[in-house]
């Protein structure tokens, strides 16, 4: 090998170097393995997304910690899903909070407990989390989860959600100006124009 080759093949052993350092790095990126675990999962491949939701999740990742919680608790490992619901709402994670808060709601994996529940949907609802902004305007509507029914300020929730395309918001506004609900005065106009918007015809 000649003083040419030498050096050309230094320089390769030293880059294969550098890309040695960089590619664990890249692998442990807690971001990519939780999109490529909720990926296979969805895809069906449940052994590699769930030991790449795990990984990730353990690595403080809010969107593979709520989807492993989702997965654990259809699975009904309640107590496991509430571990990892509660890991994403201590970042403030709004699919976090919402999580917990229902399975508190429920008594599931923990004690029941609706006044906290409420507590913590309406934060993610504050946080804009559309489920909870649903879930927390139905609880101000009836009454639930603590709260005082109060039908003007669920009617206002109802619309943050609607307008953020929620079905159920919107078929709640459409009856709510059909028969004067939540406050609402009557209002045949508005409520057809809910109505389309839910069939996508605006």
């Amino acid at each position: 090998m000649n003083r040419r080759e030498t050096s050309k093949y230094r320089q390769g052993i030293a880059s294969l170097a550098l890309l040695a350092t960089i590619l664990p790095a890249i692998a442990a990126d807690p971001r990519v393995d939780g999109e490529q675990g909720i990926i296979e999962y969805r895809k069906g491949n449940l052994i590699e997304g769930m030991a790449l939701l795990q990984k990730s999740a353990s690595s403080g990742y809010a969107p593979a910690q709520t989807t492993l919680a989702f997965i654990l608790d259809a699975a009904e490992a309640d107590e496991e899903a509430v571990h990892w619901y509660r890991k994403a709402a201590e970042n403030n994670d709004p699919a976090g909070l919402f999580g917990l808060g229902g399975m508190i709601a429920k008594g599931e994996g923990i004690r029941k407990n609706p006044p906290m529940a409420g507590q913590l949907i309406e934060k993610a609802a504050r946080l804009g989390h559309v489920p909870a902004m649903r879930t927390y305007a139905h609880a101000l509507e009836h009454g639930q989860l603590g709260f005082e029914s109060r039908h003007e300020a669920a009617a206002r929730w109802y619309l943050e959600a609607a307008r953020l395309d929620d079905a159920t918001s919107i078929k709640r506004l459409e009856r709510a100006y059909t028969l004067g609900q939540l406050g609402l005065p009557v209002d045949l106009e508005q409520a057809d124009s809910w109505k389309h918007r839910l069939n996508g015809s605006d």
